[in-house]
C-alpha cells in the first residue's frame, strides 16, 4: 500500500467519520484503503484545526479500549446543506409578507446579545470603563468566536486622533445579509459603540470573496 496521500484523502476521512458514529486509525485503513501513515496525518490535522475529537470505545478484550475518532460540530459543518438556501427563502418570504419588524426584531436581540457578552468579557460596567487597547483586543476575540475572522489595523494620524480599521474576512451572516441590509447595519452600529466612534468608511462585500471593511477615527476622548 503507498503512503502517498491523494488530494481528496481527507475528505474522504471525514466522509466515513460522518458516516459512522466513531473509528478508530485501524477501521479509517480499512474503509479508505489509505495507509496508516496517511490516516494518522490526517486524524492528527484534523484534530489540531478541530474538527473532530477523540473518544473510546468498549475494549474487546483484555487491555485499554481502542481510541476511536468522532466529528465535532465544526466537522460535520464541512457538509453540504440546504441552510443558506431555506434562511434566504424564510426571510424573503417574511420581507414580502409584512414580517420586517420581526426580521428587525430578530437581528437586533442577536446584536443585543453580542454586545452584552462584549461587555461582560471586559468585565465592566460600562463600555467606556475600558480603555482602547482592552477593547479592542475584546472585539478581535469577539469577531473571531462568532468566525468573522477579523483583521485589525491601527495608525496613529498627526492630529493626535487614531485610526482604526477592522476588516471582517468572513460574514456568518451573508446568506441573511443577501435579504436584508439590517445585519450590516447592526454590525457597523455594534462596531461603531464598542469604539465610542463614528464610523469614517466603510466597505460592505457583496460576495463570499470580498470582506466588510469600517474605518473609524478615534478622537483622546473615545480612546479614554
Amino acid at each position: 500500500m503507498s503512503d502517498a496521500v491523494p488530494a481528496d484523502s481527507r475528505q474522504a476521512v471525514l466522509v466515513h467519520l460522518r458516516m459512522s458514529t466513531a473509528l478508530t486509525a485501524d477501521a479509517l485503513v480499512a474503509a479508505t484503503g489509505l495507509s496508516k501513515t496517511a490516516i494518522r496525518a490526517h486524524l492528527v490535522r484534523m484534530e489540531r484545526d478541530g474538527m473532530i475529537e477523540r473518544t473510546s470505545q468498549d475494549a474487546e478484550g483484555p487491555g485499554r479500549p481502542p481510541v476511536a475518532y468522532t466529528l465535532t460540530e465544526l466537522g460535520a459543518a464541512t457538509f453540504p446543506s440546504d441552510d443558506d438556501v431555506v434562511l434566504t427563502r424564510l426571510l424573503t418570504f417574511l420581507e414580502g409578507n409584512g414580517g420586517s419588524p420581526l426580521v428587525k426584531k430578530f437581528f437586533e436581540q442577536i446584536w443585543s446579545q453580542r454586545m452584552a457578552a462584549l461587555v461582560t468579557s471586559l468585565d465592566v460596567d460600562e463600555l467606556a470603563d475600558a480603555d482602547l487597547d482592552t477593547r479592542i483586543a475584546a472585539i478581535e476575540a469577539s469577531l473571531a468566536a462568532k468566525n468573522f475572522m477579523p483583521r485589525i489595523e491601527r495608525r496613529e494620524n498627526t492630529d493626535g486622533t487614531e485610526t482604526v480599521t477592522i476588516h471582517e474576512c468572513n460574514c456568518p451572516f451573508f446568506a441573511a445579509a443577501k435579504v436584508s441590509r439590517i445585519p450590516c447595519r447592526l454590525e457597523v452600529d455594534f462596531l461603531a459603540r464598542a469604539l465610542n466612534a463614528r464610523p469614517e468608511s466603510l466597505s460592505i462585500a457583496t460576495n463570499r470573496r470580498e470582506r466588510c471593511s469600517f474605518k473609524f477615527i478615534i478622537d483622546s476622548k473615545g480612546a479614554k
